[in-house]
């Protein structure tokens, strides 16, 4: 009998008839006074006709049969904030909080509390929170009401407080980024179109859309995200990078040097874009401009293996193989050490395939030990610990040679086993 009235009483409430909606609750709590839900349920009826103090004690009666209820731990802080209790409306989503740390409503609650405090900065911050997780729920009603509320906080703020609060939060982009990597970028581009619904001004979520469809292959679709991005932002390193390396990909190495400075200005110590740069001027054929930025990656860090790497390849082009050799070397000798082995086994590579153009009798004594330290390398899978156990042993059974000979008679011995 109760619960067929209750579900009139719902029924009258939905409808806006909140009159016979209350009579109908009181009849169920007749039959039986701890039916928490239409305690709740006539609280709410109360507080639509504007008797927030009635609407406020039936929450509270709810509360007494229920006490980890948080709808009307809400119902009553609504109605408490009405009233011009901001203290009481506060404590009433602490305690939401402390229940459900991760409640949507509570956030937006509070940010309205402090707002009434002319409290902006915890307004604000309390609106942030309700965002990102109004967002995460994907509820873009009450997403975009918590950034209205932060856009018309800001518009009054003085000094405005720093920092976006839209739809680009740090947790979402960070929920984007763990599907990306999961491979998931399906579910990652439709996050991201659904944030560009809620706020088409978000630079951020044009570059990561971007970086999805390169990685998809989709090269002219990340072109127009990235460039979406930089008329939104034209500060933003990664969209300038990453379509700088696309138009590199796509021959057009002018527009990809146009971007890659960009990059420099904002970043003038960035060895990446250096290495980059210096490819697409290799690509042009412009070799001296390709060292330079190669040199110039270096001077900023000299264990650079990818730009020693990169610049041999340039040296070999230039049939400078004894300079391409060294850069081989060395380069491989850092793959080694930073244990990148797939770098370090395409480095051999390239030096197999230059060092027999290279007389040994026209080396100097550096860059044929470097030669036979690779060939030494190769032979023992790129574990140099097990060479220089190799070298030590030789060492003590034939003192006072060279290094060259012991690496000729180590390598020399190997062989015709």
């Amino acid at each position: 009998m109760e619960l067929e009235i209750y579900s009139k009483a719902v029924a009258k409430a939905r409808a806006g008839d909140y009159q016979a909606a209350i009579w109908e609750f009181s009849q169920v709590i007749e039959i039986n006074p701890n039916f928490v839900e239409a305690y709740y349920g006539r609280g709410l009826a109360k507080f639509d006709l504007g008797e927030e103090k009635e609407a406020i004690a039936d929450y509270t009666q709810a509360l007494a049969i229920n006490p980890d209820y948080i709808n009307a731990y809400l119902g009553r802080g609504m109605a408490r904030l009405a009233i011009g209790d901001i203290l009481g409306s506060i404590e009433d989503a602490n305690r939401i909080i402390s229940i459900n740390i991760n409640y949507a409503p509570a956030y937006k609650l509070l940010g309205s509390a402090y707002r009434q405090q002319n409290n902006q900065e915890s307004a604000i911050a309390y609106f942030k929170r309700g965002a990102e997780l109004y967002l995460e729920q994907k509820d873009a009603v009450n997403c975009r009401k918590c950034l209205n509320n932060i856009k018309n906080l800001q518009s009054v703020s003085a000094p405005p407080v720093e920092a976006k609060h839209n739809a680009n939060s740090k947790k979402f982009l960070t929920l984007v980024l763990e599907k990306i990597e999961k491979g998931d970028h399906k579910g990652a581009i439709e996050d991201l179109n659904w944030a560009l619904q809620v706020d088409a001004q978000d630079a951020q979520a044009y570059c990561c859309r971007g970086i999805i469809r390169y990685k998809q292959g989709d090269n002219l679709g990340a072109i127009s995200d990235f460039n979406k991005a930089l008329q939104l932002n034209d500060n933003d390193v990664l969209a300038y990078r990453n379509r700088g390396m696309i138009r590199s990909q796509m021959g057009d190495s002018k527009g990809a040097i146009a971007d890659f400075n960009a990059v420099l200005k904002i970043e003038p110590n960035n060895t990446v874009t250096y290495i980059i740069r210096g490819n697409a001027f290799r690509d042009m054929g412009a070799y001296q401009e390709a060292i330079a930025d190669y040199e110039q990656a270096l001077k900023i860090n000299p264990r650079e293996a990818k730009a020693l790497y990169n610049r041999g390849i340039v040296y070999s082009r230039l049939e400078e193989m004894t300079k391409a050799v060294g850069d081989y070397q060395n380069a491989a000798q850092l793959f080694g050490d930073g244990e990148d082995w797939s770098n370090y086994q395409k480095t051999l590579d390239q030096l197999k395939k230059i060092q027999t153009s290279i007389p040994s009798q026209d080396m100097n004594e550096d860059a044929k030990y470097r030669q036979l330290q690779q060939q030494l390398l190769r032979m023992v899978g790129g574990h140099w610990e097990i060479a220089e156990q190799l070298i030590t042993k030789f060492r003590e059974k034939y003192p006072g040679r060279n290094r060259v000979w012991y690496l000729e008679k180590i390598i020399s011995d190997w062989q015709q086993q």
